[in-house]
C-alpha cells in the first residue's frame, strides 16, 4: 500500500494541474489574445502630470561651522505640478507567467518645485537672520524601457506592475533663488541622468483592442547622478525631491487583417495550415 501512495498523490494532482492550466488559458485570451487575433507589436500613448514630492518634515540643520563662525538654516521644499506626455511601442510576450509585455518609448517631462529658506549666520556674538526663496523648472526629454506584468483582479480588470529604466536629457531649465547659492550649497541634477523606476497601475480592457491603465511611477535608484542613499530622489537648490509621474496609458492592440485566425497558405502546390507559433508581427 505504501508503494501505491506516491502514485495516488501524482494522479490526484493531475486534475488540479489541468484545471490550473485551463484557468491560465482562459485568463490570457481575455486580455491579450495572441492566438491569431492580435499582433505581437502594438503601441501606446499616455498623457499625465508630474509632481516633485518633498520631505514631510523640516528641521534646522547646521550647514557649516569654522571657529566662531557658523551658519544654520531650515529649508522648506515644496512640490509643484508639471506636464507629462509619452508614447511608444509595446511587444506582447507569448508566456505571461513572468512578463506580459515590454515597452519602449519617449516622453516629455516637466519637473517643477519651490524652496524657502530661513537661516542664521553667526560670527562670535553677532548673528544675522537670512531668508530666501527660489523656484526651479526643468524641461526634459525621456527615453524609457519597461517590463510589465498583469495581475488579474476581475474580468477585464487587472493590476499592472512595471519595473524599468529611464534616461533623461535636459532640454531647458529655469532657476531663481534669492538666497546665496554658495552659502546654502546649491546643487542640481546633471544635463543627463539615468534611473531605475517602479510603476503600479490599475487597468481596464475597454474594447477588444484598447486598454486604459491609470498609474503612478517613481524612481527607486539613480545611476547618474550617484544615488548616495537617496533612493531615487534628486537635489534642487538645498533640498531633495522625489519625482512622481501620474499618467493614463492608452494601450492599443493591433488586430490581424480581417481574420480571427490566419487563412491556410499554399506551398509547392499543396495547402498547408498556418502554424500559430510561427507567425511574425
Amino acid at each position: 500500500m505504501h508503494r501505491l501512495l506516491p502514485i495516488l498523490v501524482v494522479l490526484s494532482m493531475c486534475p488540479m494541474a489541468t484545471s490550473a492550466q485551463g484557468l491560465m488559458d482562459r485568463k490570457r485570451p481575455d486580455l491579450i489574445p495572441l492566438d491569431g487575433q492580435a499582433r505581437r507589436i502594438g503601441f501606446y500613448l499616455a498623457p499625465g502630470f508630474t509632481y516633485t514630492l518633498p520631505r514631510f518634515k523640516d528641521s534646522e540643520e547646521e550647514v557649516f561651522r569654522s571657529g566662531d563662525t557658523s551658519y544654520v538654516a531650515t529649508y522648506d521644499p515644496n512640490g509643484r505640478l508639471g506636464l507629462y506626455a509619452e508614447g511608444g511601442i509595446s511587444w506582447y510576450t507569448r508566456d505571461p507567467v513572468i512578463v506580459d509585455y515590454l515597452d519602449l518609448g519617449i516622453a516629455y517631462k516637466n519637473l517643477r518645485g519651490r524652496e524657502l529658506v530661513q537661516g542664521r549666520y553667526t560670527i562670535a556674538d553677532t548673528a544675522a537672520e537670512l531668508a530666501g526663496e527660489g523656484e526651479f523648472a526643468e524641461r526634459l526629454l525621456t527615453v524609457h524601457f519597461n517590463a510589465n506584468k498583469f495581475i488579474p483582479t476581475w474580468r477585464y480588470q487587472f493590476v499592472q506592475l512595471s519595473l524599468g529604466a529611464n534616461a533623461d536629457y535636459r532640454l531647458g531649465s529655469a532657476y531663481t533663488h534669492t538666497a546665496d547659492s554658495a552659502l546654502n550649497a546649491h546643487a542640481f541634477p546633471p544635463d543627463l541622468w539615468g534611473q531605475v523606476h517602479f510603476k503600479v497601475g490599475y487597468g481596464f480592457k475597454l474594447t477588444g483592442r484598447l486598454f486604459v491603465i491609470p498609474s503612478i511611477e517613481t524612481p527607486v535608484f539613480s545611476v547618474v547622478p550617484e544615488d548616495d542613499g537617496r533612493w531615487g530622489q534628486l537635489q534642487w537648490f538645498s533640498s531633495n525631491y522625489r519625482p512622481l509621474i501620474f499618467s493614463v496609458r492608452f494601450l492599443f492592440l493591433r488586430a490581424r487583417r480581417g481574420f480571427d485566425c490566419p487563412p491556410p497558405i499554399k506551398h509547392k502546390g499543396q495547402m498547408k495550415t498556418y502554424k500559430q507559433d510561427g507567425y511574425h508581427p
